[in-house]
């Protein structure tokens, strides 16, 4: 089963091979108490923010210090659209059933560091029980199999997943830590993503990056969000 991974992620892919890639209701019965308060009505949720709310969200060079250098992607180049996936029915379910019209609305930037690592981000929005519990799905359908095997284009590549610690930053926090082994060695990227409110970040490349600039990833929302 072939699944399409977001634009950031599949250029963190790419990278790596050329450098060797919600709430539960639950309802109790009347019993028979005819001076029972009504219950008080939800409040709202906030809705989702559009992308160019998003945008200026963002990490930026200036947020990430010196030697980051913002990558320039061909959006239609399509290199790694499409990725095979072997031995993870999680995931092969998750290609079915779109992964990447999960969210109401995303935008994304990538970056490389020193010449050979690599930090890519995604913002998503939509109102909070939906990125609840759609990250939910999606970190556990990547973290469900301990090992599985991709193609990208025509290389196989063995990944091995472990979940990772996530600092306690905004609402919801997930993460793992994904070791590809490539022909020219084994590559190690590590994914996380913390929701606040309605936005949620995810950072993907090397896990010292991921690790280092998350909480200034998070600083950088809305404090209403």
């Amino acid at each position: 089963m072939r699944i399409s991974t977001s634009g950031t992620r599949r250029w963190i892919l790419a990278s790596a091979l050329c450098g060797v890639l919600i709430t539960g209701c639950s309802s109790g019965s009347g019993g028979g108490d005819g001076d029972a308060k009504p219950r008080a009505k939800p409040a709202a949720e906030p809705k989702p923010l559009a992308e160019g709310a998003l945008r200026p969200l963002l990490l930026s060079q200036a947020d990430l210090g010196a030697g980051y250098v913002q990558a320039q992607e061909e959006p239609d180049s399509g290199k790694f659209d499409d990725i095979s996936v072997q031995g993870c029915p999680a995931l092969e379910k998750m290609g079915q059933d779109g992964e990447e019209n999960m969210f109401a609305a995303k935008a994304e930037t990538s970056f490389t560091y020193d010449t050979d690592a690599t930090l890519g981000e995604e913002l998503h929005s939509d109102r909070p029980s939906v990125l609840s519990n759609k990250l939910r799905e999606l970190f556990g359908a990547y973290t469900s199999c301990p090992t599985y095997t991709m193609t990208a284009g025509t290389t196989p590549i063995e990944v091995k997943v472990v979940k990772s610690a996530a600092p306690e930053l905004g609402d919801e926090q997930f993460a793992y830590t994904s070791t590809m082994e490539l022909p020219s060695g084994a590559q190690v990227l590590k994914t996380m993503a913390v929701r606040k409110g309605n936005v949620a970040v995810m950072l993907v490349g090397a896990p010292a990056l991921v690790d280092r600039h998350m909480k200034t990833a998070v600083g950088k929302l809305p404090a209403g969000s």
